[in-house]
This record gives structure tokens, sequence and C-alpha cells, in this order.
């Protein structure tokens, strides 16, 4: 009898446990995904380079791990910072509108075309630049990754 009451109570606490690994919040109203991306108001963040990626990283279209700083100066840039993003990257730079050199005119220039073009010769990329003309957002032309949803949260700024 013993035996018994111990296998019961075994099961019993083996299938509670079961129960319990779901990976979704369920509600009386709705079922949702845990990793599902917050609302972020974007009028909350300051209009600069590090509100911009703080802006990104809220949303869950970077991850803050994944930040390299990189020598932007070789681009005409005055900072740049590089995330990985799936299997591929995506690159943040910031210009001074000012005293713009001649390499950071021909990445303005290839991004305003639209096409695909090289960065000091060395990779296909594609870009962005924001609504307010200070960044540049650079990606590799090849990539699979979805970069739509970035790019469109990355032009507000």
């Amino acid at each position: 009898m013993k035996k018994i009451i111990a296998i019961l109570l075994t099961l019993i606490m083996v299938m509670s446990l079961a129960a319990c690994s779901t990976g979704t919040i369920i509600t009386s109203e709705t079922t949702t995904d845990a990793t599902e991306a917050p609302k972020v108001d974007v009028s909350k963040y300051e209009k600069s380079f590090n509100g911009m990626q703080k802006y990104l990283i809220d949303m869950k279209l970077i991850d803050s791990k994944n930040k390299v700083e990189l020598q932007a100066d070789v681009i005409g840039a005055k900072k740049g910072v590089r995330y990985t993003v799936g299997a591929s990257f995506v690159e943040f730079y910031v210009f001074d509108t000012k005293a713009t050199p001649d390499e950071a005119v021909n990445v303005y220039d290839g991004i305003a075309d639209g096409g695909i073009y090289k960065v000091l010769g060395i990779e296909d990329v594609k870009g962005e630049i924001s609504s307010s003309g200070k960044y540049v957002m650079l990606y590799p032309a090849t990539s699979t990754f979805d970069y739509s949803e970035i790019a469109e949260e990355f032009k507000k700024f």
C-alpha cells in the first residue's frame, strides 16, 4: 500500500511540474508569446546617437550584448558601432553634417541612390539615412536577414 501511494504522489508531482513548462503567458482574455517586443514610445528617447541605439535595443531589434565599437573615421564618420543581428550584422554611424569628408559624401551618395556599393572596397552594402541626416545605417546587401523593421525605426532619428 505504501508503494502505491508513493508512486501516485510521484506521478502527481511529475505531472504538475510538466504543466508549468510552457513558453506562453496565459491571461483570462488572451494568450501572448513571452518574447513579444514591448510597446515603446520613441518620443521619450533623446534624439542622439546613444538615444537611437537605446530605442532600438528597447524595441528588441538589436541586442546590446552584441555591440562592437568601430573605427568610424575611415568612412568620414565621428563614431560607429556594429551589432550582430541574426546571422548577419548592422552598423550605425554618426556624421558631422557641417564638415563632411569626401568618403562620407561617397557613402551618402551611395545610400541616396539606393544601390549596392562598396565601403572601402571591401563589402557590398546597402544603407539608410535617418530623418535628421546625422545617422547612417549600413548592412550587407547579400544578407537574407530582413532589415526593414530596424530601418523603419532607425529613420525616426
